[in-house]
């Protein structure tokens, strides 16, 4: 999971163009989530924010974990966005913001992990923000190594027969001279 942390902190850093495009703040605070949201005078915030949230599922003997990841994507609250408001386009980063979260987050994948694959979103709604969980998965090693296997290749047996659909090793012939020592004077 460091390795994959350490991805998602950096393409938030090395995008922030992706949000001042579109005339959005970029997100200036990427942390693993702490339950800031709900207690925000116990913790230096600083919006937009995406703290990161995850579990791990053990997968079978050989297989890969599957690692849920949710992407808690808080920022300020915007302006009205009933549909008689004056305001309602200025309201719209809200859902703007979450989608250029999305845009960098989607595919977004390290040497030990497959491809993030979006798993769906919800509302969160806490005494302080309302604000919108992102939902990803994808499998990850439980080792040091990659998740990407080496590729077997194929290899010609030596020494074996096939006899009635049953691999047995050859046995080679042996001689006279195989099984008796015989010494000349």
């Amino acid at each position: 999971m460091d390795s994959l942390y350490q991805e998602i902190a950096q393409v938030f850093n090395d995008n922030k163009s992706v949000f001042t495009d579109a005339g959005l703040p970029a997100v200036r605070q990427v942390d693993i989530y702490m339950g800031q949201p709900d207690s925000p005078e116990d913790f230096e915030i600083f919006l937009p924010a995406v703290f990161v949230d995850w579990s791990i599922t053990p997968g079978g003997v050989g297989e890969e974990d599957l690692l849920q990841l949710d992407f808690h994507v808080v920022q300020d609250p915007g302006a009205r966005s009933e549909n008689f408001s004056d305001r309602l386009t200025e309201s719209m980063e809200y859902i703007l913001l979450l989608k250029k979260v999305k845009y960098l987050v989607n595919r977004l994948r390290s040497d030990t992990s497959t491809p993030l694959t979006y798993n769906g979103e919800r509302p969160r709604v806490t005494p302080y923000f309302k604000y919108h969980i992102a939902s990803y998965k994808c499998l990850i090693d439980t080792d040091e190594g990659s998740i990407i296997r080496s590729t077997s290749t194929d290899a010609e047996p030596e020494n074996v027969n096939i006899s009635k659909g049953t691999i047995r090793k050859y046995n080679t012939p042996t001689t006279a001279s195989d099984l008796i020592d015989t010494f000349k004077a």
